[in-house]
Order: structure tokens, then sequence, then C-alpha cells
């Protein structure tokens, strides 16, 4: 803990100055349960932008060899310099199910390319599977009449060729890419004891260069010390791995007691990353062992929420709702922020540190709904029924959700999606104790970002949260809105927030 301290420390002081200040009012133990960003890692090539330009390259040379077949046959052996269309339009839908085939099946990622076997493999497999769909197509739409067997099989084979040759010539110039860190890697954080992890390291190293290995070591006597000692450093681990942020979690062989290696495992469930468990490291199996991390068998044992291209879905449909809602809302905005400022003096807007993605404290914005001098920016202070701190304008605006309408801009800038576990304040409290010290697993929540509305809150949990049973039942929906998420249940969720409206008799 005391090496993330001083980043926390930092991250919350470039904080502009409104949330400087809110986050200096932060207790110590809310301060340990937020996560600080580290911008100092490098910008490299995108791996999906080298994904798209191999996807383009290897459909030119797919189309580029049924012209050169068609000229071949036709214009050297006949003279006939024209280009048939009908040829080349079999020859781009040979490019386009060849490239969506090696994309479905992960060709086009940096470890696919760094495996030449693999690339080997499907390569002739994707290309044979698209030259079949092709035949059946042609066959469906009774327009193989039209083509010749000879030029078919030629672009076929000469496609292979020079998909094949394409791949050997581009093979070592992309891993020396990514040995030089030129290419964006994956950040793999392998957990275990020494002398085990350097072993497993110095096996890693040299094999998946197109990943960024951060060692987290745990000591042997507090892997053999009692449960709270063991809690406590994994606690530790835990929060270092979330300011590091690592895509995924390689667990090795730490005890041979199941129930001590399972609560190793649990946790770093919490974190937003795969966790995977190595059952084990030995030199020799590392010649004949073909697992998902180079020569290391792994087993998958908690994927994370959204997968890269999950990801990009939900946030394209986030900035594109997002932003025509602000632009469609923008009249009500006016309106808002002057009837605001005749209600009550003192700003429209009220700012208010709250969890995010990874526990990574962010700003969320709302229309001010309290007198200037009654707000709580901490959220330490629960708001109750009737409570007297709400201006008469802002108990309209928080009954309706009214108030919640410029968390639009948190989720065109990225802080937020639409659909998500509401954002908690860092200093929120059910009793006298802190939510995530109450609630077990709370912090599984911040698995994907937070949202405007969710699980929660369309099955009726809104407004305070006064005890512990309300607090497990409203995390109970979020950790399943995690695990079952899907872009139809967020479409789901929405439709049931506006059909049974955004207020509710427990909004207040």
């Amino acid at each position: 803990m005391s090496n993330l301290a001083p980043t926390l420390s930092r991250s919350l002081d470039e904080l502009p100055p409104s949330d400087s200040e809110v986050a200096a009012g932060m207790s110590a133990a809310a301060r340990e349960a937020v996560v600080a960003v580290d911008p100092s890692e490098p910008r490299a090539l995108p791996e999906s932008l080298l994904a798209t330009l191999l996807a383009a390259m290897d459909g030119f040379v797919v189309l580029a060899a049924g012209v050169a077949v068609y000229y071949g046959f036709y214009v050297l052996r006949h003279g006939d310099s024209s280009l048939d269309l009908h040829y080349a339009a079999v020859g781009a839908l040979g490019a386009l199910l060849l490239v969506q085939r090696l994309w479905s099946v992960g060709a086009y990622s940096c470890a696919r390319l760094l495996d030449q076997r693999a690339q080997l493999r499907l390569l002739v497999g994707s290309w044979t599977i698209a030259a079949g769909f092709v035949l059946l197509a042609l066959f469906l739409l009774h327009g193989a009449g039209h083509l010749s067997r000879g030029w078919f099989v030629g672009w076929y084979l000469l496609a292979l060729v020079l998909l094949l040759l394409l791949r050997a010539q581009l093979s070592e110039p992309i891993r020396r890419l990514a040995m030089a860190g030129r290419i964006a890697r994956r950040t793999l954080a392998v957990v275990g004891a020494q002398p085990l992890l350097a072993t497993a390291l110095e096996l890693l190293a040299p094999t998946v260069p197109h990943l960024r290995l951060l060692p987290a070591p745990l000591d042997e006597p507090t892997l053999s010390g009692d449960g709270a000692e063991l809690d406590e450093a994994l606690a530790a681990l835990r929060r270092t791995l979330r300011a590091r942020a690592p895509d995924a979690v390689l667990v090795l062989p730490v005890s041979t007691d199941p129930e001590r290696q399972m609560r190793v495992l649990k946790a770093f469930e919490e974190l937003p990353a795969d966790v995977w468990f190595c059952p084990a490291v030995e030199p020799r199996l590392a010649r004949v062992a073909s697992g998902a991390f180079g020569p290391l068998p792994a087993i998958l044992v908690r994927p994370r929420p959204l997968d890269p291209g999950a990801q990009k879905i939900k946030r394209t449909f986030d900035i594109i709702v997002a932003g025509a809602a602000l632009l469609l809302l923008a009249p009500l905005f006016v309106l808002l922020i002057i009837a605001i400022k005749l209600d009550s003096p003192g700003p429209a807007f009220f700012r208010q540190i709250r969890f995010g993605y990874n526990n990574r404290p962010f700003t969320m914005l709302k229309f001010r709904t309290m007198h200037v001098n009654a707000c709580d920016p901490s959220g330490a202070r629960r708001t109750v029924r009737n409570d007297p701190r709400v201006t008469r304008l802002g108990r309209f605006l928080r009954r309706t959700s009214l108030d919640e309408l410029p968390q639009l801009w948190n989720v065109l800038v990225g802080d937020m999606s639409l659909v998500g576990p509401r954002p908690h304040p860092v200093e929120m409290k059910v009793g006298d104790r802190y939510y995530h010290e109450v609630v077990e697993g709370y912090f599984a929540r911040h698995r994907v970002r937070p949202g405007i509305t969710g699980l929660a809150q369309v099955h009726g949990l809104r407004g305070e949260v006064d005890t512990i049973e309300k607090a497990r039942a409203r995390l109970a929906y979020d950790l399943e809105y995690v695990e079952r998420w899907s872009f139809w249940l967020d479409l789901e969720i929405l439709a049931l927030t506006l059909l049974r409206g955004f207020g509710g008799r427990n909004a207040y």
C-alpha cells in the first residue's frame, strides 16, 4: 500500500480545484479504496489498428489473386483485355468471407500473429472454408455456369500461396515490434511465491512478447500464516493490481491446501480482468505443454464481463445515444438551469467524487437539488425522506430523476455508461460503516462502468440505503448485471427505465 499512496495522492491533487477540495475531505478508508491512474504508460500502435491493416491486406491479396488468374487465363490465352465483373464479384465475396472468418477465430490478435503454427493452420482452414462458401453461394444462385473451373482452382491455390508468403514475411517484423513495445501490449499479472514466480516469468518472457508481464509476489510466510494475515496481504496486492489495471491475472500454485489456493484465486475475481489458474510450472512441461500463455498451461477461472469487442459495441452505443440526447435536451437544460438559479442561490450543477470503473474516482455531475450550504460533496450523509437540505425545486427534480440528466456528459466523456451499476460516493456508508466494508464482494460491481440506470433501479431499488439487507439486495442485482451483460440486456433495461419512468416512491 505504501507504494500506491503517493500515486493516489498525486492523482487526487491533479483534479480540478473544486474536485481537489472534495478529495481533501475524503477519509483514509475511502482514499484506500479509490484507485489512481498511472499516466506514464508509453503510447504504441493499437492492436486493433494492426488487425485492421492486416485484414485489409488479406482481402486485397485474395482479390488480386483472382484478377491475376483471370488475366492469365483469358488475356494471355485469348487476348481479351476486358475484365468480367462476374469474376471480380466472386473474388470480392471470397475476400470478405476470408476476413470475416479470420476475425471471428481471433487470427488477427497479436498472440495468434506471433504463433506461426497457428497462423498456418488458421489461414489454410479459413481460406478453404471461405472458398467452400463461395462455391455454395454460386450453386444456390445458379451462378457456377458462368465461371471457369480452372480459374476457381487457380484462384484458390494462388491466393493460399500468397497469404502464406505474406504471413511469413510479416511474422518477424511483428515480433520485433512487439518485443520493442511498439505494439500496444496487454498486461498479464503473474501472482505467486518465489522461486516459482521467477521460473514462470523466465518461461513466459521469450514466448509472449505481446504481453507486458507484471510480477505480483506473495511471500511464503504470508501464504502459510493465519487467514487474517493472508487476507490482508491479498487485499494489499489487489489494490496494487487495480492501480496497474492488468488485462489478465495468472495465479500460480501457491499452496497444496485447496481451500487456501481457492482463497487466493477468489481474491482477484473483483478485478475487471480475466483470472487464470496455472496448475503447474515446471521447465520440463514448457517443452511439451501448449497452454493459454506460451508454455504454461492455464485454466480460465473467471472471464472479464466484457471482452474488447463488447466494450467497443457498448461504448459506441453510449456515445451515439448520449450525444444525441444532449443535443435534443439542450433547451430543457437551459430551462432547468434558470429554474435552479431562481429557486435558490448558488451554482446550477453539483459535483461529487464517486467510484468508477475499477474503483477509479471520477467527478459525477448532477443538477443541484440542495441548498449550497447544506450540500454534501463527500456523500457521507444519506438523503432521507423530507430532508430539509433539499430545495423546493430539488424535490421535484429528485422525484422525477431530472437531476441525473447531466450525467449524460459523464457518459459522453467515458466516465459512465448509460446502463450499469449506479456509481456510489466514496464516503457512502451503511449505518456507521463504509458500504465496501459491510457488503462482501462489493467491488466486483466496478468490473464495468457505472451507469445512469441499472438492473437494480428497474427492479425498484432506489433511494436511501439504510440497512445491510437493502445494500445486499442492490449488490445482488449489480453482480447479476455484471455476469449476465449483453447488448440486449442493456436495451431491455433502457426500455424498462423509459416505460416505468425515472422516478418512484423511493426517489427523494
